[in-house]
């Protein structure tokens, strides 16, 4: 008998989003581009880690931390945790075929310029959207933990990838722009997203 997988880690919401089905229905639906995951997580922990958090040892404090940033709210742990999983061979990226927003381009090399994981990214400059899956080792990884989650946990999963997943980028950003302004007074691209000077 095995014993169920504790979520204790920030890193395993993470792979829970990804393994979770969205609006397809299908386990592993993917996330497309970094600025989507880094949004959704934001978001998640501003709205959603309240009613998922129950049975874990995940709180608001020991969450990723968010600031605001040259393109609203950002989180580097987010970006680094990420290629942590690709480097390990826990989430395929591939290209996606999806609209490359100049912000999402724009947030990408801002990151590299603040970042070490250049080398490690494989010498990547250029901005390509990408999406984001678990690979076989990932999903046996993440299944465990998934079934270790209560029902309530699971559909507050699915109902958060597929309204994450089903708007667009432009969608998400608005939404966060004008629910939570603190996280704006940084940015760039404050008057563009919201649509007004």
């Amino acid at each position: 008998m095995t014993m169920a997988k504790t979520i204790d880690n920030k890193k395993d919401v993470v792979l829970l989003l990804l393994y979770s089905p969205g609006a397809s229905g299908n386990f592993n639906e993917p996330v497309v581009g970094r600025t989507r995951l880094v949004k959704m997580l934001f978001v998640f922990y501003k709205e959603w880690l309240k009613h998922f958090k129950r049975g874990t040892k995940i709180t608001e404090e020991n969450f990723y931390r968010f600031f605001a940033w040259n393109f609203g709210p950002f989180s580097k742990e987010v970006y680094d945790d990420l290629m942590f999983f690709i480097l390990r061979g826990f989430i395929d990226r591939e290209e996606s075929t999806a609209e490359v927003l100049p912000e999402a381009a724009a947030e990408w090399d801002e990151w590299m310029n603040m970042s070490t994981s250049e080398a490690e990214d494989g010498g990547f400059s250029e901005y390509e959207e990408q999406e984001f899956r678990l690979s076989e080792k990932g999903l046996r990884f993440a299944k465990e933990l998934y079934d270790s989650l209560s029902p309530e946990q699971r559909t507050t999963l699915k109902t958060f990838k597929t309204k994450m997943n089903t708007a667009s980028l432009r969608a998400i950003l608005k939404y966060v722009y004008e629910t939570y302004p603190d996280f704006t007074t940084q940015s760039q691209i404050r008057s563009k997203v919201l649509g007004r000077p």
